[in-house]
């Protein structure tokens, strides 16, 4: 059985593009609820020198109104407010897990904690991420010299639970959903890594071959010319999924064919119609359009509709396991490929109106 924390997050699918962020932070904060963790935290972890941590408190995902110069307001994963005798500290945390910074992200953070500076305050500004994205303190923090900036990895927090889940239930729970998302701190390789690495260049040009040639001739004669090859990697890497994908008027809809990381033992082989509620205007129209066709249509299902998920539609799955045993393997992926991008652009014949190219 997955982890308490893998099952709550199909539950809770989700707040935004960045999901696993969200849920990860609130997991984290209720870890450093503990007192005893919290102040082992600060000084194992963040190299914080204090004695004794008093009146402490966290808060998640608090947003700061603009300030004048600022284009939009920030909202840090976690404030940290506590007491060292009289002397007060304020720390905002901002976790990335594999999503680059906003705009002027970090630095509008300094700004923020430089606005609440008092005499005799400690402000720190943390850094926390999955992926090495080293930045430059002297440009986050520009000319706030009262504000600590400091960086750390997961799989140091990772490392840091890992000492301590002995003589903590919630801790052993913690480190189970982190190791299902990733966040361990196995910085080895193993052969199966080696083996993979060797065949990647032949990996990559397979799933590449499955969906360009014929495939993309019919993708983009139905629905426009698909996105650049270079995408396919930053989606590998972000949102474990390789495709080839066509975004359609406005980025409100988009038909994707390919490949998406699945928990099991096998990738899912899918074709993929899909809209984001926050740049479609006419969301009833498009979710009836995608109910009808799927009525008629075998094989088709709707995925994360009247959810919160930032894309939401249909799609038609198979798992890769399901062409393996053809002789050949991709030209039957091909075949399935075309065939559901032909029953999808009944959609489009169907209703012209619903954001197409």
């Amino acid at each position: 059985m997955k982890s308490v924390f893998s099952r709550l997050f199909r539950v809770l699918n989700n707040s935004n593009s960045h999901p696993h962020e969200d849920f990860l932070t609130e997991v984290f904060a209720e870890l450093l609820c503990d007192q005893e963790m919290m102040s082992d935290f600060l000084e194992n972890v963040l190299e914080i020198p204090v004695q004794e941590v008093k009146h402490s408190s966290i808060q998640t995902q608090v947003t700061f109104p603009a300030l004048p110069h600022h284009q939009m307001d920030s909202r840090p994963d976690m404030v940290i407010r506590f007491y060292e005798g009289q002397k007060p500290y304020i720390l905002f945390i901002e976790s990335k897990l594999g999503s680059p910074e906003g705009t002027d992200q970090l630095s509008r953070y300094a700004d923020h904690l430089s606005v609440l500076a008092n005499q005799g305050t400690k402000y720190y500004l943390i850094y926390l991420t999955q992926y090495s994205d080293e930045k430059d303190a002297s440009l986050v923090l520009a000319n706030h010299k009262n504000i600590v900036f400091r960086q750390l990895r997961w799989f140091h927090i990772f490392k840091w639970i890992k000492q301590l889940e002995s003589k903590n239930i919630y801790a052993s729970k913690v480190l189970d959903y982190m190791e299902e998302i990733g966040l361990e701190d196995n910085r080895q390789f193993t052969p199966v890594d080696v083996y993979a690495i060797q065949n990647m260049n032949r990996l990559q040009r397979m799933m590449d071959e499955c969906m360009d040639g014929v495939v993309d001739g019919v993708m983009t004669e139905h629905f426009g010319r698909a996105l650049q090859q270079y995408n396919r990697y930053n989606q590998l890497k972000y949102l474990e999924r390789y495709v080839k994908a066509s975004e359609q008027e406005g980025r409100a809809t988009e038909v994707a064919v390919g490949f998406y990381l699945t928990d099991g033992d096998y990738p899912i082989v899918s074709v993929v119609y899909e809209f984001s509620p926050r740049r479609c205007s006419d969301v009833p129209k498009v979710v009836a359009a995608m109910q009808n066709f799927i009525v008629s249509h075998s094989g088709w299902e709707t995925f994360d509709l009247n959810t919160d998920a930032e894309w939401q539609g249909i799609s038609c799955d198979r798992s890769l396991v399901d062409f393996l045993h053809h002789e050949d393997h991709i030209n039957e992926i091909q075949k399935f490929f075309l065939e559901k991008l032909n029953e999808l652009h009944e959609i489009k014949i169907n209703h012209p109106d619903l954001h197409w190219k």
